[in-house]
């Protein structure tokens, strides 16, 4: 089931939407690498994709403004 979770990460909310389990360490880990690669700098009106891997696992990851749309591929 697909759930839309709020997420508190260096003091700022997100909107984690996301079908499969994920742990909290990932999902810093994911946030960080985000942040690093300037993800919620743009635009507040365009997402945009990008590729993250954290530990051996790929995930896609959609940004538009503070929804983050992670797939595991």
């Amino acid at each position: 089931m697909i759930e839309k979770i709020p997420f508190l990460h260096r003091q700022r909310m997100y909107n984690i939407v996301i079908e499969e389990d994920i742990t909290f360490t990932a999902l810093h880990g994911i946030l960080d690498d985000l942040i690093g690669q300037g993800a919620f700098e743009a635009a507040e009106d365009c997402g945009e994709l990008y590729r993250v891997m954290h530990g051996d696992v790929h995930y896609t990851v959609g940004v538009d403004g503070i929804d983050v749309f992670i797939s595991i591929k």
